[in-house]
């Protein structure tokens, strides 16, 4: 008795009593020829044997027999809930623990742009997805929910700004480290790691004894953005008289994502070579690899067909940011930031008032 004729008969009556005995047969089957017990009209799967019972299950006597225990089926089954129920309990109660570790480490004194998508991703590349008829939230890849071409759309909107600038500098007391990315290399062939390349001269280990420029970029288009920023501060800091040159640095960092970029590494860094100056080429600093979407989420840089500024004091920490092309105003105060983070205290020595007076010895 074939599946097809039960489904395509025209009479109600045959159909359920061939589908109700093909079922007590195939119950039967699978309880190793164990006594035929009645079954119940509901929907539902044992999943330890990976038998389906279509509309009929069996009895919870003969669920035993199956399945070992009269429960083992529901503990082993996997729920199956509306898109409006949302994770069970444990799951929640998972990705929630796994939500806060992760949100904990981005950077809190990054401003996203109102008008952009990157204040709704949530760590690991999600976005919540709302169900418009039963009114329920999923979490949603981001790519699945805004669409491929999301980024080039959120350049439009945000004026190619996914990340707007602090206004004053970050308060030391409430500044945070700039995250670690390792695998680094110079257009120079030598390895290097972040942050600690930025400090590597400050022996000293005070905050405001250096300022870094950081200029990160992943596309080309965004890398075309960051000398808006880059040509200022150098005339600034870092061409003409300045006894102080030494204490201002730009680096630059280029992320090359993907599996495949590493085979193609000595291409892209001889590419790079013509278009950096050759005296820039020590503090220009190449990634090849996938394992960035930390690095990214910390630094809020989901976007990455822009290009991200950052100021960074003497000992590592992020006291500014930016994005996109750098406008008179936010160069303006982007400058007035960095001789802000190199000020110096000047310490004075207190004077006696009743001076020693001695003799000189010979």
């Amino acid at each position: 008795m074939s599946l097809g004729r039960i489904v395509f008969s025209r009479s109600p009556r045959s159909e359920r009593s061939l589908l109700s005995g093909w079922n007590r047969n195939l119950v039967n089957d699978l309880s190793c020829n164990g006594p035929r017990q009645p079954t119940t009209r509901v929907m539902s799967t044992c999943y330890k044997h990976t038998c389906s019972t279509s509309k009929s299950v069996v009895s919870p006597l003969h669920r035993s027999n199956i399945c070992g225990t009269p429960s083992s089926y529901q503990s082993a089954a996997p729920s199956f809930r509306s898109f409006s129920e949302g994770p069970s309990s444990s799951e929640e109660d998972d990705w929630g623990a796994e939500y806060e570790a992760l949100t904990a480490q981005r950077n809190k004194n990054i401003i996203m742009n109102p008008a952009g998508q990157g204040k709704n991703i949530l760590p690991g590349g999600y976005v919540l997805k709302k169900d418009p008829k039963k009114g329920g939230y999923r979490k949603v890849i981001l790519e699945h929910s805004l669409g491929y071409f999301w980024a080039i759309k959120e350049l439009a909107t945000t004026n190619k700004k996914p990340i707007l600038s602090n206004n004053a500098v970050i308060p030391a007391a409430e500044a945070e480290k700039f995250p670690f990315l390792g695998d680094l290399v110079n257009l120079k062939g030598e390895a290097a790691s972040i942050p600690d390349f930025f400090t590597r001269n400050n022996r000293s280990k005070d905050a405001s004894a250096k300022c870094t420029l950081v200029a990160i970029s992943y596309k080309d288009f965004g890398a075309q953005l960051l000398p808006s920023w880059i040509d200022p501060f150098d005339m600034a800091f870092r061409k003409g008289v300045n006894n102080e040159a030494d204490r201002y640095e730009v680096v630059r960092i280029i992320i090359n994502e993907g599996r495949m970029v590493k085979l193609l590494s000595p291409f892209i860094t001889s590419g790079t070579k013509k278009n950096v100056p050759e005296s820039d080429h020590a503090n220009t600093l190449l990634y090849y690899g996938i394992d960035v979407e930390e690095f990214r989420d910390i630094l809020r840089m989901h976007n990455i067909y822009s290009g991200y500024i950052f100021l960074v004091d003497g000992i590592g920490r992020v006291r500014w940011a930016g994005s996109g092309e750098g406008t008179e105003e936010e160069i303006h105060s982007m400058i007035g930031i960095a001789k802000d983070l190199t000020k110096r205290l000047q310490k004075q020595l207190p004077q006696s008032q009743n001076p020693r007076i001695g003799k000189r010895v010979q």
